[in-house]
């Protein structure tokens, strides 16, 4: 595999956790908003470290997502 390549799916899995981890903060501050009915305030620090902590978490259960945009390689490659 080049180099290159290996980097492109690199940035494409870093972004992609990133974004899923916020999709995810955003509804379950909405779902526990609306269960609750309480406004919920997270500052900007802890906003940060739940943010990345919930990216490591997506990533160990969903695995590779970079392996949507690319073939398989063959192993004669």
């Amino acid at each position: 595999m080049k180099l290159l390549e290996c980097i492109i799916r690199a940035v494409i899995n870093f972004f992609a956790y990133l974004i899923l981890s916020l999709i995810a903060i955003y509804c379950l501050i909405f779902i526990a908003n609306s269960f609750a009915g309480q406004i919920y305030n997270i500052t900007h620090g802890e906003y940060f470290l739940v943010w990345i902590v919930m990216a490591v978490f997506i990533r160990q259960v969903s695995g590779d997502i970079s392996v949507l945009f690319f073939k398989k390689s063959e192993k004669g490659e």
